[in-house]
This record gives C-alpha cells, sequence and structure tokens, in this order.
C-alpha cells in the first residue's frame, strides 16, 4: 500500500507554526530559521492546493482550512511518537530533565512543587540546579527554568507565568531545539500553565 502524504517536513512545521502562532517560535523549536519554517510551510501549501495561514506584517493567524487541518496533524504526531516510544528500547522509560534555577526554587509555587515530587514512573524529573544555561546547550539537562532568558542564544525559549497565590510570577522555560514540542515538552508546558 502506498500513502499519499504531503512533505513531512512541511507538516512538521505548520504543527510547530500553528501551535505557537509563530514561524520564529516554531523555528527555535525545530532548530532551524524562521525563513525555512516559512518556506516548508508555503511547499506544504502548494502541495495541498490550500492556504493554511494568513501572514501579516509581525503575525501569522490560521485559515479555516489551517484550523480544520491542525487537529489531526497534532493527533498524527501523537500517534507517531507514542509508536515510537514504545517500539524504540531506547526511547522506553525516557524522562524530561528539567533544572529549577535556585530564585524559582525559593519560591514553592504548587506547580513547581509538582515538578520536584520525582514520582518514580514520572515522564519529567525535576531537579534543583545552579542558573546556568550551558548546562542544556552541552545537554546536561534537557531543559532549564529560570527568570531570565539571558545567555541562552541558540536555545527555545518560552515564556511562562507560574501561579503563586494570586499572583503569577514571569518565568522562562530555556529547552533544547530538539526536545521543544516533544510530548514530554508540551506536558510540562501545560503543567507549568496550570
Amino acid at each position: 500500500m502506498t500513502y499519499r502524504l504531503p512533505p513531512l517536513g512541511g507538516l512538521r512545521a505548520f504543527e510547530a507554526a500553528a501551535r505557537h502562532m509563530s514561524f520564529k517560535r516554531a523555528a527555535d523549536e525545530l532548530g532551524v530559521t524562521a525563513g525555512a519554517v516559512s518556506q516548508h510551510v508555503k511547499a506544504l501549501e502548494e502541495a495541498l492546493g490550500i492556504k493554511l495561514f494568513h501572514r501579516r506584517a509581525r503575525s501569522i493567524e490560521l485559515t479555516p482550512a489551517g484550523r480544520n487541518y491542525l487537529p489531526p496533524i497534532g493527533t498524527a504526531f501523537e500517534i507517531i511518537a507514542e509508536a515510537t516510544e514504545s517500539s524504540a528500547p531506547a526511547l522506553r522509560g525516557w524522562k524530561l530533565r528539567v533544572g529549577i534555577a535556585p530564585a524559582l526554587q525559593k519560591m514553592q509555587c504548587p506547580a513547581l512543587r509538582e515538578l520536584a515530587s520525582r514520582r518514580s514512573g514520572k515522564p519529567i524529573i525535576g531537579l534543583g540546579v545552579p542558573d546556568d544555561p550551558s548546562q542544556v546547550s552541552e545537554g546536561q539537562l534537557h531543559a532549564l527554568l529560570r527568570t531570565s532568558d539571558r545567555a541562552c542564544a541558540g536555545l527555545n525559549i518560552e515564556r511562562i507565568s507560574l501561579r503563586h497565590g494570586n499572583a503569577q510570577v514571569p518565568a522562562v522555560l530555556v529547552t533544547r531545539p530538539g526536545i521543544a514540542g516533544c510530548r514530554q515538552h508540551r506536558s510540562l508546558v501545560r503543567m507549568l500553565h496550570a
């Protein structure tokens, strides 16, 4: 059986850009340039014969066709990720190692307490570490939660608001480009925003 598939690089670029509503943030996640993401999406649009985004001067917006296309593509990537993790011995039991910088660790936010609880079987492990992004770029950590995006060139940066009582504490999640967007990363972002 032959599958009629559009360019897979275009699908990946589309899904990331639609999730972030930004070619730049999708590029950071995928470890490419924003221009490359835009070109992949354009090639996908040409292959499909539909327009997926309205491109504005400083933003993008999903078209009705893009809004309809996104959910099944996201689901397909989830299914592929689950099949890969369950089939590949090297990925079984893989855990996302997330460092928590001291300035945030002191705050005792509920999400950070949950992250640092280290229950066995949990796919994300939170560790108290020094506030040093080189731990992420050198591969000692997959991500680092800190208060600043200083000294994070080449890393994916995501702004997070942590709930602390009735207040919101701004934080930055710094992630290696190949890790940003994986299932554990998306779970981590949802947990931190809760």
